[in-house]
């Protein structure tokens, strides 16, 4: 039988003493749980625990997918919360981990964030979110990156909103930040592994959920949040630009052809499904690039 050292028994004692007299206490249902995607990034972890540190009832779910810097020993010191989590993987990317992050939350929105974005000041860009949550019950994802009417093989032929601008209804959005309804994620059946190798970039996942939740009763919205800098500003330097920057951009084009095949079909409906959603709330029918 292998003894515990008495010094740590005391520890843990004390330990023990100290959680219970916090003021922190642990919450069964969180108001949201924000889901970070962690990878050779310690440089930014100070900014964005700052900043997600003012939202009010949280949880926080990191998923450190392998990095080989500082950057799971910078989370450990900052996890130490009774909301806080820190899951370990090794390099399976963001389509695996992110599915297993999701459906682990506690709260009903999840809010998926990446190791290159920086959070407002503020706590505006998601009380927005959350009161169109309220307002429709059937709306499954909100984007605050780019918003997209359209699709097409060619990743350059699509409208793209990216910016300032009330918030409407779209045919899809990408991360980050990229609110999800865990309910509704889970019932759609979450991400399709198809659109990422393990370890690959899965550019597009993030759209295809979109296009899939319109054809099954769900709506998709957009309204702009600046995690990646000003509209139109994007610096492009993410992981997946600097480590594997050839398999993205075959998994890009692959990758929109796979959704022109999938969706092509249905590109009528998901139109006249978004137009109606925006005319129940006075936005005007956008022009889409063919």
């Amino acid at each position: 039988m292998t003894v515990v050292p008495s010094d740590l028994i005391e520890r843990v004692k004390q330990a023990k003493a100290a959680r219970w007299a916090s003021a922190l206490k642990y919450r069964d249902r969180a108001r949201v749980a924000f889901v970070v995607h962690s990878f050779n990034r310690e440089s930014n972890i100070d900014q964005i625990v700052s900043g997600l540190r003012r939202i009010e009832g949280h949880e926080l779910i990191v998923c450190d997918d392998g990095s080989l810097d500082a950057s799971r020993s910078k989370w450990m010191a900052h996890l130490n919360g009774p909301n806080d989590f820190l899951v370990l993987s090794n390099d399976l990317h963001e389509i695996r981990i992110l599915d297993r992050a999701i459906r682990f939350a506690s709260a009903d929105l999840v809010c998926l964030v990446q190791d290159d974005d920086t959070i407002p000041a503020g706590t505006e860009w998601l009380e927005r979110a959350l009161k169109e949550f309220q307002k429709h019950p059937a709306l499954a994802i909100v984007g605050g990156f780019m918003g997209f009417l359209g699709f097409d093989p060619d990743p350059g032929s699509v409208t793209c909103l990216w910016g300032d601008a009330p918030f409407q209804f779209v045919d899809h959005v990408n991360i980050g930040p990229y609110f999800v309804r865990k309910l509704h994620y889970e019932t759609l059946g979450g991400w399709d592994f198809a659109f990422s190798g393990v370890g690959e970039p899965g550019i597009c996942f993030d759209n295809e959920l979109c296009l899939r939740a319109w054809l099954h009763g769900y709506k998709v919205g957009y309204r702009f949040v600046p995690f990646k800098g000003d509209a139109q500003q994007y610096s492009l330097d993410g992981g997946t630009v600097l480590f594997t920057k050839d398999l993205r951009i075959g998994n890009q084009w692959r990758n929109h052809r796979r959704i022109a095949t999938m969706y092509s079909r249905h590109a009528a409906r998901i139109a006249e499904l978004v137009d109606e959603a925006n005319g129940a709330i006075g936005i005007q029918r956008r022009v889409r690039q063919r």
